[in-house]
C-alpha cells in the first residue's frame, strides 16, 4: 500500500508539472542571439563597403603602394600596401580598419602583392589587435591556444584564412605584420563577420576561487580588466555566440575541454548567488533574456533554482520592479538549454542578474537579450524608494516556491502581508472542514455497502452457493445502442468484405467485422460453475417449439459469449420460476436468441435494448459479492522486440501454442543483420507446406517463451505472422513470413515514380488496420515506420517488426541515456523521454509513417535536426508547449489528411484519435481503387 501511495504521488507531481500553464517556457532550439557559426560575412574589403576613409596605416613605402590598396582579390596601383620600414621583431607597423561600429569578428584573410606578376613581397606571420567603446587601449588577440602570433601567407597569390576562436567584438581592427628577421612584407586583407546584435557593450562578473585549479571553466577569452577577483568592463565567452555542449568535459568547440562554459561553485559565494552587470550602448527597451545552462545534475550541475533581475538606466541605482523567476528543479534530462525570462518591457541602460544556487555549480554558456533602443524621454535618474511589488515569474511546474524572504522596510507591506496570511489561513481551515466533511460521507456510504454485501446473515445470502464476477461476465459483452451492432474480430477473417446490417435502414452504419466492440471493461477471462450456465438457441426454422435447452462446455460458453451475445448478461436469482422474453428485432450473426423460460440458477444472455417481462413477482434486488478480477488476469510477458503490451493497460491476448519447425526444413539464403536484440536471417523452406516459401528467421535471447506464444497470437491480415518456432537452435529461431517481394516501403516508394495519390492511401490505410488490429488487443508497436512494413506483388501490405537488423537503418536509431537505441524520429514526446509506450504513442508514429509514404520515403523525418535537436524538441512538448519544429505537410498530401497527421502529434495523449477512428476516416475519406487497378 506504502508503494502504491509514493508511486501516486509522483504521478501526480509529473502531471502536475506538465499541465502548469507557464508563461515563460524553456526553450529548445536555439534563442534571439546571434549563431557565431554563421557570422563569417567579408565585412567589405574587397567589395569596397568599407571606404577608403575607414582605411589607414602606420606608414607606406610609397602612396602607390597605400592603405587603400590593401583589399583582399583586388589589382590597383602597387598592387597591395606596403609599410615604409622592412618589418623585425621591434619593429611596428599596421594597417588599420574602421568598421564604423561594433562587430563579430569571427576570421581574417590575408594575401601578398601579386601586382600582375611583378610581386614577391607577402607576410608570413601577424598580429592581430582591436578596440571598440569601453576598451581603454587597444587589446591583443590570443587564440584559444594562447598563442598571439597567426600564420599568414607563403606565396603572393593564395588567399590564407584564419578562424578566430575565440572571436572578438572590434569596432576597429589592425593587422600588424610580424617577423624575427628584417623583411619587406606587403599585405592585401579581408575582416570576416557580422554586424553585433543586441546592444551588449561590456559584462561584469566575479571570479570562481575554483578557476585556478580548473582553468577551463574560467572566461578565458574576457578582454577586460581583471582585478581583485572581477572581471570588468569587457566581453567573453557569454556574449559570443557559441553554445556549451551538454558534457562539460567535451571539447564541443575545438577549443580545449570546458570551453564554452563559464563555471561558478556554491563553496566560493557565501549568500549563495552570484551577480552578473551587464551594460549596454544605449537605453534599451527589454522584452526577454535567454541563458543557455548546463543541467548535468549527476555532476552536481544544475540549472539556477531562482533569478532576479534588476533595471537601471545610468547604473547607480537599481530601483522599480525588480523581475524573480523561478526555476523547476529537472532530475530527469541532463541535456543543456535555454532559460527564457519575459523581461516585461523594462527600459534600462544597466541589467544585473543576481542567479541562485540550485546545487554545487552554476555553469553558463550564453546570455542573450531581445531589446529595441528606447526613443523616449527619460528624467534623472534618482534613488527609487517606491514600494513597488515584484514581478514573480515562476518556470514551468513552479508552485509558489518559498524563497528567502527579502525586507522591505515599509510597515504598510507587512500589514498587508498578515491580512492576506489571515484570509489564506481562513480558507485552509474552511477546506479542511469540507474535506473532513465529504470522507465522513464516504466511510459512511462505504459501511453500508459493506454490510450489503458482507452480511453473513441468511437473507443476503447469494442464492447460488458460489460467488459470480458480475464485472467479469458483463466484460465479455458489448453493449449497443439501437441502431447499430457490430462483431468481434476473428483472426483470419478478410476487413474489407465482412460487414454486419443495420437495423435502421435510414442510417449508413455498416461496420468492418474486425472492428472492436464497445466494451466498459478489459475482457477477463470467465469463470464456469457447471450447471450454473445455459443457451438456448433458435433454430433455423424459427419455430420456438424447437428450442431445447443445453448445458455448453466452457470453451463454447466463451465463445457464444464473445461472439454472439454483445449485450448485457442478466442474472436471475432463485425462487419462483421467472420467464424472460427478449426482443428478436436485431439482427446476429451466428443465430438469434429467443423468447425462453429461465430455470432457476441459469443465466440468460440478453441483448442491450431486450425488455425483461416476469409471469410473477421480480426478484428481490440483491446485491452479491464480486471478486476482484485482478487475481484472474495473466500477466503481461516480458518482450525483448518492438511489438509489446501497452503500458497502463490490460492483458488481453490470448496466448497460443506454437508449431515447431525442424532446422533441416529451412535453408538458410542470407543473413540480413543484427541489433543489440538479435539477429534476422532469410531462409527458404524445404519439405514442409507454409503459406510462403522465403521467411524470416528472427533470433531469441533469454527467456522468450511466453513472448513467442504473445507473437503467435497476433493474427491479422496486414501484419507479418508468427509461423512456428526452431528450437534445433540456440537461441531458438523464431519462424515468421516474409512478404516482401517489392521490398519494404522504404525500398520501393523510393525506387517508384508513377505511382497515385489513391495508391498511397491503399498503402497507408492497410499499415492503420494492421495497427487498429493490435490496439483492439492492447498492443503497441514501438518502431511502426515504413521500413517496418513489407509489400508484396499484389500491393498487400504487412507490418513487421526486423529493420531495426537492418544496417541499411542503422542510423535511424540512436541511443536516449543509458537505453537502447530508437527510433526518436518517429517516436513521441513521453516515449523518447519517459520511455512510456502506448497505444495513443504509436498513433503517433503512425503519422510520422504516414507522412513517410506521402513524401515517397524521399528523406527521413526532421532531415534538418540533429538527433540532440529532435530531442530537444521533444522536451519542448514535456515541459508543456507544443513542437517547436514540426514535419511540413508533403505535396501530395491534402489539407484533411495533414489535418489528421497534426491531431496525431498532439501533446494530450487522450486527445489524439484512435486507430480505429483512424481507419475509418482514410477509408471514408479516400477513394483508393482495388488492389487489382494499383499497378500505375
Amino acid at each position: 500500500m506504502r508503494v502504491a501511495v509514493l508511486r501516486g504521488s509522483m504521478s501526480l507531481s509529473v502531471w502536475l508539472t506538465l499541465l502548469l500553464t507557464i508563461s515563460v517556457s524553456t526553450s529548445v532550439l536555439a534563442s534571439s542571439a546571434f549563431n557565431a557559426y554563421d557570422c563569417d560575412t567579408p565585412l567589405g574589403m574587397e567589395s569596397g563597403q568599407i571606404p577608403d576613409s575607414a582605411i589607414s596605416a602606420s606608414s607606406s613605402y610609397v602612396p602607390n603602394v597605400g592603405p587603400r590598396n590593401g583589399r583582399l582579390k583586388v589589382e590597383q596601383a602597387g598592387g597591395a600596401w606596403c609599410p615604409k620600414n622592412a618589418v623585425e621583431k621591434d619593429i611596428r607597423e599596421f594597417i588599420q580598419i574602421d568598421l564604423g561600429s561594433t562587430h563579430v569578428v569571427t576570421g581574417v584573410q590575408t594575401q601578398g602583392r601579386f601586382d600582375h606578376g611583378r610581386g614577391q613581397e607577402y607576410t608570413e606571420e601577424y598580429i592581430l589587435e582591436y578596440w571598440r567603446p569601453g576598451l581603454r587601449d587597444w587589446k591583443q588577440y590570443y587564440g584559444s591556444n594562447g598563442k598571439a602570433i597567426l600564420s599568414g601567407n607563403s606565396d603572393t597569390a593564395t588567399i590564407i584564412t584564419h578562424k578566430l576562436l575565440p572571436l572578438i567584438f572590434a569596432t576597429k581592427v589592425r593587422v600588424l605584420p610580424y617577423s624575427l628577421h628584417r623583411r619587406t612584407v606587403c599585405l592585401r586583407m579581408e575582416v570576416l563577420g557580422c554586424l553585433a546584435k543586441g546592444g551588449v557593450k561590456t559584462y561584469n562578473i566575479t571570479k570562481d576561487k575554483s578557476w585556478d585549479s580548473i582553468p577551463g571553466l574560467s572566461d578565458l577569452s574576457y578582454d577586460g580588466e581583471k582585478w581583485n577577483g572581477f572581471f570588468t568592463n569587457g566581453l567573453g565567452k557569454l556574449a559570443d555566440g557559441t553554445l556549451g555542449g551538454d558534457e562539460v568535459k567535451v571539447d564541443s568547440t575545438g577549443n580545449g575541454k570546458g570551453n564554452g562554459w563559464v563555471g561558478w561553485r556554491n563553496d566560493s559565494f557565501p549568500k549563495n548567488f552570484i551577480d552578473i552587470l551587464f551594460e549596454f550602448d544605449q537605453i534599451r527597451n527589454f522584452s526577454m533574456v535567454h541563458i543557455h545552462c548546463n543541467n548535468a545534475f549527476t555532476k552536481n550541475v544544475q540549472v539556477f533554482a531562482k533569478a532576479r533581475i534588476f533595471f537601471s538606466v545610468g547604473g547607480v541605482f537599481y530601483g522599480g520592479k525588480t523581475i524573480t523567476y523561478s526555476y523547476m528543479p529537472d532530475r530527469v534530462l541532463e541535456n543543456s538549454r535555454d532559460v527564457a525570462i519575459n523581461l516585461h518591457g523594462n527600459v534600462a541602460k544597466f541589467i544585473k542578474l543576481q542567479l541562485h544556487f540550485e546545487n554545487a555549480w552554476i555553469m553558463l554558456s550564453e546570455i542573450s537579450f531581445d531589446s529595441e533602443i528606447f526613443t523616449g524621454n527619460i528624467t534623472e535618474e534618482k534613488e527609487d524608494l517606491s514600494d513597488d511589488a515584484d514581478i514573480i515569474d515562476n518556470g514551468p511546474g513552479v508552485v509558489d516556491v518559498p524563497w528567502d524572504n527579502v525586507e522591505m522596510g515599509i510597515s504598510a507591506r507587512k500589514e498587508n502581508e498578515d491580512s492576506n496570511n489571515t484570509e489564506v489561513v481562513i480558507g485552509a481551515l474552511m477546506a479542511l472542514t469540507f474535506l473532513v466533511f465529504g470522507v465522513f460521507m464516504i466511510l459512511i456510504l462505504l459501511n453500508r455497502r459493506h454490510k450489503l454485501q458482507g452480511s453473513p446473515s441468511a437473507f443476503f445470502r447469494n442464492p447460488f452457493g458460489v460467488n459470480i464476477n458480475m464485472k467479469d461476465i458483463l466484460a465479455n459483452l458489448s453493449p449497443l445502442n439501437s441502431a447499430s451492432t457490430s462483431t468481434t474480430h476473428r483472426p483470419g477473417v478478410n476487413s474489407y468484405t465482412h460487414h454486419i446490417p443495420s437495423s435502421n435502414s435510414n442510417q449508413d452504419t455498416s461496420l468492418t467485422s474486425d472492428q472492436e466492440p464497445v466494451t466498459y471493461e478489459p475482457t477477463p477471462q470467465l469463470h464456469y460453475y457447471p450447471n450454473t450456465y445455459a443457451t438456448l438457441k433458435k433454430t433455423s426454422s424459427g419455430n420456438n417449439s424447437d428450442v431445447s435447452p443445453c448445458i455448453e462446455t466452457r470453451a463454447d460458453l466463451e465463445s457464444d459469449l464473445t461472439e454472439n451475445c454483445m449485450g448485457y448478461m442478466a442474472i436471475l436469482n432463485g425462487g419462483p420460476p421467472v420467464s424472460a422474453t427478449i426482443n428478436d428485432t436485431h439482427h446476429i450473426i451466428n443465430g438469434s436468441y429467443s423468447s425462453l423460460v429461465v430455470k432457476p440458477n441459469m443465466v440468460c444472455p440478453q441483448r442491450m435494448n431486450a425488455t425483461i417481462q416476469y409471469n410473477s413477482d421480480p426478484p428481490s434486488r440483491k446485491r452479491y459479492h464480486t471478486a476482484p478480477r485482478e487475481k484472474n488476469r495473466m500477466a503481461p510477458p516480458v518482450v525483448q522486440w518492438n511489438i509489446s503490451p501497452s503500458m497502463g493497460q490490460s492483458y488481453k491476448c490470448r496466448e497460443g501454442e506454437v508449431v515447431p519447425i525442424p532446422r533441416y526444413c529451412l535453408r538458410v539464403l542470407e543473413r540480413l543483420g543484427s541489433c543489440h536484440i538479435g539477429e534476422v536471417i532469410i531462409c527458404e523452406t524445404e519439405d514442409i507446406e507454409l503459406p510462403t516459401e522465403k521467411v524470416a528467421v528472427r533470433t531469441c535471447r533469454g527467456d522468450s517463451l511466453r513472448e513467442i506464444r504473445f507473437l503467435s497470437s497476433l493474427q491479422d491480415p496486414n501484419l507479418v505472422s508468427i509461423l512456428g518456432v526452431c528450437t534445433g537452435e540456440q537461441p531458438p529461431w523464431l519462424i515468421m513470413e516474409y512478404p516482401a517481394q517489392l521490398g519494404d516501403l522504404v525500398q520501393h516508394l523510393n525506387s517508384t515514380d508513377n505511382l497515385t495519390y489513391g495508391t498511397l492511401m491503399y498503402i497507408a490505410s492497410q499499415v492503420a488496420s494492421a495497427m487498429k488490429y493490435l490496439e483492439s488487443k492492447n498492443v503497441v508497436h514501438k518502431d511502426l515506420a515504413a521500413r517496418n512494413c513489407l509489400i508484396n506483388e499484389d500491393y498487400i501490405v504487412k507490418v513487421g517488426d526486423i529493420a531495426m537488423c537492418n544496417p541499411v537503418y542503422s542510423k535511424d536509431y540512436d541511443e536516449i541515456g543509458s537505453r537502447p537505441p530508437a527510433p526518436i524520429r518517429w517516436l513521441p514526446w513521453e516515449s523518447i523521454l519517459l520511455d512510456r509506450y502506448t497505444c495513443q504513442s504509436g498513433v503517433w508514429s503512425f503519422a510520422v509513417t504516414l507522412w513517410e509514404i506521402l513524401s515517397l520515403c524521399r528523406d527521413k523525418p526532421f532531415p534538418h535536426l540533429t538527433n540532440e535537436q529532435v530531442i530537444q524538441n521533444a522536451e519542448h512538448m514535456y515541459y508543456g508547449g507544443e513542437l517547436q519544429v514540426f514535419l511540413p505537410k508533403p505535396s501530395l498530401c491534402p489539407r484533411e489528411i495533414y489535418e489528421l497527421m497534426c491531431e496525431c502529434w498532439r501533446r494530450d495523449q487522450s486527445m489524439r484519435p484512435t486507430f480505429k477512428q483512424i481507419y475509418l476516416f482514410l477509408k471514408r475519406s479516400t477513394n483508393y481503387k482495388s488492389n487489382l487497378d494499383l499497378r500505375c
